[in-house]
This record gives C-alpha cells, sequence and structure tokens, in this order.
C-alpha cells in the first residue's frame, strides 16, 4: 500500500503541473493575440479539458476498471491513448505552432525538472515496498538526471546564451531516451502475461488512483514538452525571440 505522503506528494506534483500548463497557455497567449489571428486557445478551455481529463482517468482507477493485468491488451495500458492521440492531433495543428513560436525555449526545457520530484517518489514507493527496485535509480531509472540537467541547459543555452541550441537539441533527445526506458521498465514490471522483470513487487500502482495520472498525464505531458522544445529549436535558429524577451516583462 502506498503512504499518504506518496500519494499527496504526487497530487501535488500533478497540480504544479497543470498549474504551470494553464500558466503558459495564459501568458503566451497573451502574445499571441497582439501578434497573430491565430492565438493560443483560450485558457479556459485547456483548463477545462485538463480538469475533464484527470476527474475521468481518477474515476476509472478509483473503480477498479484498470486492475485487471491479465487482460491483453491490459486496460491501464490503453488509458493513455487518448491523450497520446491528442498530442499526435494537437501536434499537427496550426494553433500548437503558433504556441511555439511565442512559448519561450527555457520554459520548455526548464519545466522538465519536475522529474526531480517524480523519481524521489518512486524511490520512496520502491523504499515503501510498493515498486520494484528497476523503477528507481537505484535500478535502471536514470530519468532523474533529465530533471537534474535541465536547468542547466535552460540557463546556459537561452538565458546565458554560453552553450549553442545543439546541446539542447541534444539533451532533448537524450532525456527522451530515458523517458521511454522508464516507461518500458515500468510496463515490464507490471503483472502483464508479457512481464519481464519477475521480482516483487510487480509494478500495480500505475492502475490505481492518484498513480494513474503517472502514465494518463505526467508521461505524455513530459514527451509533448520534449516535441515541442524540439520542434522549435529545429524551427528557429535563434537563442531567443522577441516574444521570449515579452515573456518576462511584467505588464
Amino acid at each position: 500500500m502506498t503512504s499518504l505522503f506518496e500519494s499527496v506528494l504526487f497530487i501535488a506534483l500533478v497540480l504544479m503541473l497543470a498549474s504551470l500548463v494553464i500558466f503558459a497557455v495564459a501568458k503566451t497567449g497573451k502574445i499571441s493575440s497582439t501578434e497573430s489571428d491565430q492565438p493560443v486557445p483560450p485558457v479556459w478551455i485547456v483548463a477545462a479539458v485538463i480538469s475533464i481529463w484527470l476527474a475521468l482517468t481518477a474515476v476509472l482507477a478509483a473503480s477498479g476498471a484498470l486492475a485487471n493485468f491479465a487482460l491483453l491488451p491490459p486496460r491501464v495500458l490503453l488509458a493513455p491513448l487518448p491523450v497520446l492521440i491528442g498530442i499526435m492531433v494537437l501536434n499537427r495543428t496550426a494553433m500548437f505552432k503558433r504556441f511555439l513560436e511565442t512559448a519561450p525555449a527555457v520554459w520548455l526545457v526548464g519545466f522538465q525538472t519536475f522529474r526531480i520530484v517524480m523519481e524521489l517518489i518512486l524511490w520512496l514507493l520502491y523504499k515503501g515496498g510498493v515498486i520494484p527496485v528497476q523503477m528507481t535509480p537505484e535500478g535502471l531509472n536514470f530519468d532523474v538526471l533529465a530533471g537534474l540537467t535541465a536547468p542547466a541547459v535552460a540557463y546556459f543555452c537561452f538565458v546565458k546564451k554560453s552553450w549553442p541550441l545543439g546541446v539542447a537539441i541534444g539533451w532533448n533527445i537524450v532525456a527522451l531516451l530515458l523517458l521511454i526506458n522508464i516507461v518500458v521498465i515500468a510496463i515490464l514490471s507490471s503483472p502483464v502475461p508479457f512481464r519481464l522483470f519477475m521480482n516483487e513487487p510487480a509494478n500495480r500502482i500505475i492502475a490505481f488512483f492518484p498513480f494513474i495520472w503517472l502514465p494518463t498525464f505526467v508521461v505524455p505531458l513530459a514527451l509533448l514538452g520534449h516535441i515541442a522544445s524540439l520542434r522549435q529549436l529545429l524551427a528557429r535558429p535563434q537563442p531567443a525571440s522577441l516574444s521570449e524577451r515579452k515573456f518576462f516583462v511584467s505588464h
């Protein structure tokens, strides 16, 4: 069983990430609305979509509907599909392109620092006997490196501008591979028919509230962050745009 502390800490992390997304859309929306006839979506739409998705997945997990790992495919592995499809669709829209033109590059990299907290939660869950060691930095999960290096990459590439943009591009690729690594490990550590890691405890928490938000919100958000950052960096050679500087000017 997970302790109250880890659950509360994880819920707080999810709410913080949701707030950051809403804040970013609100800030870039103000810039976009003054510079283009294709502004980013109203902040209330983004807030509503996030709230509905978090509520829906929470209800499904609390009902036990995702807890049967013996099914093929397991329902819990299908739960992230709507948001992943949504990311694919969003990535092709002019609205998202406009968001990339106005969003600060430093933010798209720097926000991945949240992975430090996520890895701390996983480590606490391991110490509590809830998840297996391979899902932590003591085992095969090195995702914490992405979180630890994100502030340095964000600062030296986009604030101090002493590192070339290639460093940020390379960092995004490596951090994305680290994310994929822990996702694969987590799946193969769960009690699915194709389970690879047989040591106990099996990874069951992803089917229950609140940790259903790990595969259905936290991981997709980290993925979207990398996609957005890479698209932005590959599209514009300059380290900072006028819009990016506006972001830090008080209104």
